[in-house]
């Protein structure tokens, strides 16, 4: 796919047709890394830094523990550790 590049300020840059951007799930406020090697510039997108909240939030309501850690998170203070 050939796009042109345009000068933009004292810079210049190239729009992503909206066909890629959508197949990329890339949008306007998305941050991308660009590296350069030789003569080739590679765009890959940065993957979402998630909030504390918004990890837990996904952890479905019926979430069990396996097995092998269960015991441990589910065990009281057997000791002096400050809760």
């Amino acid at each position: 796919m050939d796009v042109r590049v345009k000068k933009w300020g004292n810079s210049i840059g190239l729009r992503i047709p909206y066909k890629l951007a959508e197949k990329l799930n890339i949008g306007e406020d998305s941050i991308v890394e660009l590296t350069a090697s030789l003569d080739t510039i590679t765009i890959k997108k940065k993957q979402n830094k998630f909030t504390l909240d918004e990890i837990l939030a996904s952890i479905p309501e019926d979430f069990r523990y396996p097995e092998d850690v269960a015991d441990f998170v589910e065990s009281g203070p057997v000791g002096q550790e400050m809760i």
